[in-house]
């Protein structure tokens, strides 16, 4: 199993959408950079909503 983090969904200026910060720990770790691009698959597990993020594009 992988490493557990917690993050906080916060509000995106002037849309009615939320933004999701991946903590720096993670992004060095991983060479997440901006402009990388993830699918995202959405599966409620009883009282659980799992959000997978699965990265499709790598911008270097």
């Amino acid at each position: 199993m992988g490493k557990k983090f917690t993050v906080k969904a916060r509000a995106h200026h002037g849309t009615d959408s939320l933004d999701i910060t991946i903590p720096t720990q993670v992004c060095k770790e991983n060479k997440i950079n901006e402009g990388d691009v993830f699918s995202l698959e959405i599966t409620d597990e009883g009282k659980l909503t799992v959000l997978k993020y699965t990265r499709i594009f790598e911008n270097k």
